[in-house]
């Protein structure tokens, strides 16, 4: 049965592993907790998604608990987290982040990336047990503190079960990495990853008042892929969570634009499609938005069936940009325009939680500095305005056709 979720809508941002892990050397934008939690505010923020780190937090499988931790490098090409070695105190930072945001009257939303670090403690977590334990000991952390009205909603695993590496070894075997498979769940995969149900019962269990999920992403761009995780049983979730994009389930984008989603390490491709982007996407807008309310359309049916509030705090236009890789234009006018109308569409299709995209973060700092822009969205969402307006680039950076 799932939780009642309150209303209004939430307006939602992400700041996964970035919030703790920039805020060091030159990738500090996160280091004064006070201003950033300020700014989160005068945007209008009301949830903002984290990664709480709970097997750092947590004790490791041999029963130790580490105040420290040293962070391993995230890639290249990789916006998120930082791309040197840090070491962190990730239980009194939390504590510390979640205070700030309750005095701001922000909450939480709790997830984790299993960020690897040099102990290498998110192999560890293996089984369901494994995984409610994390979670449970990491929640206690937080009711310690008197923190846990703090706390939205817990998402035990971001983007399911693709980035959790312990699990994805005993689900898939040896393997590069979830997100390369291109072949349908097998029967027994579904039935191990279906297990994990149990993980979020006993979280429930243990803290009846949060409620909890599993953040989907899109495997592919078209069914069956695509709709795979529609296959898993929902049954102990309290909301749904898909990470919606346009290059993520939205074929004529992804095949006009060339979207790969392979950055990581080599961001030539990543180049090619923000060219493409500039070159064909006011002139074809309206093909590329009518597919994205389609998706939306989609994951609103799937989730009506199950009974399930529906959240999206990642999502909307391309899930990788960087705004130094097409001269003389920063893109960030076509990841807002996508916002503006993927707000509204979410909206008019009941979405209880809604994000303005997954860069609304201090360190894109060309997509945060824009503060009106925010206020207005968020506005929007917490006060369920319809939808944006018609798409018009500033004529000093007017896309080629």
């Amino acid at each position: 049965m799932s939780v009642s979720m309150s209303t209004p809508v939430r307006a939602v941002t992400m700041w996964d592993y970035s919030w703790l892990l920039r805020r060091f050397g030159d990738e500090a934008e996160y280091a004064d907790v006070e201003r950033v939690l300020d700014e989160l505010a005068e945007r209008g923020y009301d949830v903002v998604r984290i990664d709480a780190f709970p097997h750092w937090i947590a004790a490791d499988s041999s029963g130790r608990r580490a105040d420290d931790i040293t962070s391993l490098p995230q890639p290249s090409g990789f916006m998120w987290g930082n791309h040197s070695t840090v070491t962190v105190r990730p239980r009194t930072a939390l504590i510390e982040f979640l205070a700030g945001l309750r005095s701001r009257g922000i909450q939480a939303g709790l997830s984790t990336w299993f960020t690897p670090d040099s102990t290498g403690r998110a192999a560890q977590v293996v089984t369901p047990a494994d995984l409610a334990r994390v979670w449970s000991e990491t929640l206690g952390v937080i009711q310690e503190a008197g923190l846990l009205d703090a706390v939205a909603f817990v998402d035990l695993c971001n983007e399911w079960p693709a980035w959790a590496p312990g699990i994805g070894k005993h689900v898939f075997g040896e393997i590069h990495s979830v997100f390369a498979l291109t072949e349908l769940f097998t029967d027994e995969q579904i039935r191990l990853i279906d297990s994990y149900q149990e993980s979020l019962i006993a979280v429930k269990r243990d803290f009846p008042g949060i409620p909890v999920t599993f953040s989907y992403y899109l495997r592919g761009v078209t069914p069956p892929l695509s709709t795979d995780l529609m296959r898993l049983s929902t049954a102990a979730f309290d909301l749904a969570e898909p990470h919606l994009w346009l290059a993520a389930g939205c074929p004529r984008f992804v095949a006009t634009t060339k979207w790969t989603g392979d950055f990581e390490n080599d961001v030539r491709g990543l180049a090619e499609h923000q060219n493409l982007v500039q070159k064909h996407y006011s002139a074809e807008r309206d093909t590329f938005l009518a597919e994205l309310a389609a998706l939306l359309d989609l994951w609103r049916d799937w989730a009506a069936e199950r009974g399930l509030p529906l959240w999206t705090t990642e999502g909307w236009a391309s899930v990788g940009w960087s705004p130094d890789l097409v001269p003389g234009w920063s893109g960030w006018d076509y990841v807002k325009d996508v916002a503006e109308q993927a707000v509204g569409m979410a909206l008019d299709r009941g979405w209880q939680g809604i994000c303005t995209s997954n860069f609304s973060q201090p360190h894109h700092a060309g997509m945060w500095a824009d503060a009106g822009w925010h206020r207005a969205q968020t506005a929007r969402i917490r006060g369920g305005e319809s939808p944006g307006t018609p798409f018009a680039h500033s004529p000093s950076r007017a896309p080629t056709r």
